[in-house]
C-alpha cells in the first residue's frame, strides 16, 4: 500500500479516460490504465506512477489495485530508462510465430510502457 488516507480529490486514468473523484462520487468500477494517480488533500499533492489494474469507487472510498505504484519523487530515472531499453531489446528478440509469442510480447510491452510512464511522471512531477 502506497497511500492510505483522506483525500479531497483523486485523479486517475481509467478505461474511459481521466476521472476525478471527490466526496460523494457515484459508485464506479473500471480498469486502471498505466499512468499517474494524483491524490490531493488540502494543499498537499501526492503523485504516483502506476501500472494498469483495477479502479473502484464506493461509499466515499477509492480503491486502486495495481502491481506497481511509485511516488514521483522516489522514481529512479536511470533504472526506468534501463527498463525501457531492456524491454525494447527483448521485443526485438522475440521470434514471431513462436509458441506464446503474443503473450510474451504483451508482457514485455507492458514492462516498456511502465518504464516510459515512470520517466514521464518523474519528469513532470518528481525529479528530472
Amino acid at each position: 500500500m502506497v497511500y492510505d488516507g483522506e483525500a479531497d480529490l483523486v485523479m486517475a486514468r481509467i478505461a474511459d479516460g481521466d476521472v476525478g473523484v471527490m466526496v460523494d462520487h457515484a459508485p464506479l468500477v473500471s480498469t486502471a490504465e498505466v499512468g499517474d494517480v494524483r491524490v490531493r488533500q488540502g494543499a498537499e499533492l501526492h503523485v504516483f506512477a502506476t501500472s494498469d489494474g483495477f479502479f473502484k469507487v464506493a461509499d466515499n472510498l477509492v480503491q486502486i489495485l495495481v502491481e506497481e505504484a511509485v511516488e514521483a519523487g522516489e522514481i529512479d530515472t536511470d533504472a526506468a530508462g534501463n527498463q525501457v531499453e531492456e524491454a525494447e531489446r527483448e521485443l526485438s528478440e522475440v521470434s514471431e510465430g513462436a509458441e506464446d509469442s503474443d503473450r510474451v510480447r504483451a508482457e514485455i510491452d507492458r514492462k516498456r510502457r511502465m518504464g516510459e510512464n515512470l520517466l514521464r511522471v518523474a519528469g513532470r512531477y518528481g525529479q528530472s
